[in-house]
């Protein structure tokens, strides 16, 4: 076994190059790389006809309203006095802010008194509903009250 591995091979297991450029091991004559030519103009016609056009459109729009602030021809807009301006404050401080103010909406004032009723019962059961802290709360102390009691009814009921 030991002589087999001493020996060389007599042919190799790779390809020669004169078997891989040609057919029977003889070698190309060829030296002229292939490439592929196309009819520029027969594509032309065929995916680009004169008549059609690929979403270039033209868009008219509008002139731009600010164009004359840009050309710079515009008077400066009317200046705040701030005489004026702390006058209009110190009125207003007297005044609460208009979201602060109470509104009495005409529509609480025309429906029935079925319809009021339904809405106020209904504010009032998800005002409950949403009232989970609380609910939590309540339900956690109901459980140690109950756990309580079955502590004190074992505690009689072993004493007797």
């Amino acid at each position: 076994m030991a002589q087999n591995l001493q020996k060389k091979p007599s042919k190799g297991i790779l390809k020669t190059s004169r078997s891989v450029d040609g057919q029977d091991g003889a070698p190309s004559t060829s030296k002229r790389p292939k490439e592929q030519r196309f009819d520029e103009m027969n594509i032309m016609e065929t995916f680009h006809p004169a008549d059609k056009d690929y979403g270039h459109m033209k868009v008219d729009e509008p002139k731009t309203p600010y164009s004359e602030a840009i050309d710079g021809d515009l008077e400066p807009a009317d200046e705040l006095d701030a005489n004026i301006l702390a006058a209009k404050l110190a009125a207003s401080m007297n005044k609460p802010p208009k979201c602060v103010e109470p509104c009495d909406s005409d529509e609480e004032m025309d429906e029935p008194e079925e319809v009021r009723q339904r809405r106020l019962e209904f504010e009032k059961k998800r005002k409950m509903h949403y009232n989970e802290f609380q609910a939590l709360q309540l339900a956690r102390k109901l459980m140690a009250q109950e756990e309580e009691e079955e502590e004190e009814d074992k505690e009689t009921r072993s004493a007797t």
